[in-house]
């Protein structure tokens, strides 16, 4: 991919027993409006994207202007992270939940998260 691994860190999956199980994401129409929903409820969900989200801010924070970061989340706990960093963005747009080998963009401006761009396979 191009990137050195500089680090590794163990979290959470974003499979939380009572909230969301395993797999859930892929019987959802709107995987990214049924996170937000559920991000919004606080809970034991809640805690571990923003615990994951704390880890986004970390590595964005040492970055040089103009950097890029490459992060490897495992299906279930990216999409409720990308929620939780854009609140408020049209998470219908969005499309369904992220298969194997996909991935998004997310662009930063003055320390914000200020969009996304979702890396789909193609074919």
């Amino acid at each position: 991919m191009g990137f050195a691994v500089d680090e590794q860190v163990a979290w959470p999956s974003g499979y939380v027993e009572g909230e969301v199980g395993h797999h859930d994401q892929w019987t959802w129409d709107q995987p990214f409006v049924r996170y937000a929903s559920l991000l919004a409820r606080g809970g034991r969900l809640h805690e571990v994207a923003h615990d994951h989200l704390g880890h986004w801010r970390r590595i964005l924070d040492r970055l040089p202007e103009g950097g890029t970061a490459l992060i490897v989340s495992s299906g279930g706990s990216i999409e409720p992270v990308l929620v939780a960093a854009m609140p408020d963005a049209d998470h219908a747009a969005w499309g369904g939940p992220l298969h194997h080998l996909e991935g998004a963009t997310v662009t930063v401006d003055g320390g914000r998260f200020a969009g996304v761009r979702m890396r789909r396979r193609v074919g």
